[in-house]
């Protein structure tokens, strides 16, 4: 399941000398949050609707209406862009787009190939999309996840062993990094049915179950 099976590809970008408020009005029109900036079909940044909506200057300020609609009117892309850009490749999985998105704390991310173009962008809900199809749609009553898991060799043994002693059949399982910690969360997608037994069998083995 790769990056480039779900982004959205020839995505709507700006350059550095776009005006903010042209690159806040496309973001409007369009119901996105986030655009590459490119130049020379290079991408140099990213700038955010978050960006834009900080860049305002405080409603405490002594500048009049006038000035201010002034300023605002001058601001361009490339005073707010970021210009280190986190990116992922047409052929990285969804998975590692997600531990990339874990691990810098990012929603989204500009998709670029081996030359450096700029050739799509894939967003958290595409992923999010990416993963149901992994798990089904049946999440809810399929899916077991299990936080701060310390994983050795033979952990994962030892959490099949758990739910197939209660019944369960694993359909799929992975782990994935977090934040601010080397524990991982581990997700469990099962057959329905045994997911309550599963749970306190897991429970009394000492693993933590995320709500």
């Amino acid at each position: 399941m790769k990056v480039k099976h779900w982004m959205t590809r020839d995505p709507i970008t700006v350059t550095p000398d776009t005006l903010a408020v042209e690159a806040q009005k496309l973001m409007k029109e369009n119901k996105i949050r986030r655009l590459p900036v490119v130049e020379k079909g290079k991408l140099v940044g990213i700038v955010t609707f978050r960006n834009l909506i900080e860049a305002a200057p405080s409603s405490a300020t002594s500048l009049s209406i006038h000035e201010l609609n002034y300023l605002i009117m001058k601001i361009k892309v490339k005073d707010l862009m970021k210009k280190t850009v986190f990116t992922v490749s047409p052929e990285d999985t969804v998975i590692e787009a997600i531990a990339l998105g874990v691990e810098k704390g990012i929603g989204g991310f500009p998709v670029v190939d081996a030359e450096g173009r700029l050739v799509g962008i894939v967003t958290e809900t595409q992923i999010a999309r990416a993963m149901i199809q992994l798990f089904g749609t049946d999440v809810k009553n399929e899916i077991i996840s299990l936080e701060n898991v310390d994983l050795q060799p033979g952990t994962f043994g030892r959490i099949v062993s758990q739910v197939e002693a209660q019944g369960g059949t694993i359909i799929s399982m992975f782990s994935m990094p977090r934040r601010t910690t080397d524990l991982l969360r581990v997700y469990i997608r099962m057959t329905p049915g045994k997911k309550e037994e599963v749970v306190q069998a897991l429970q009394q083995a000492g693993y933590e179950i995320a709500d």
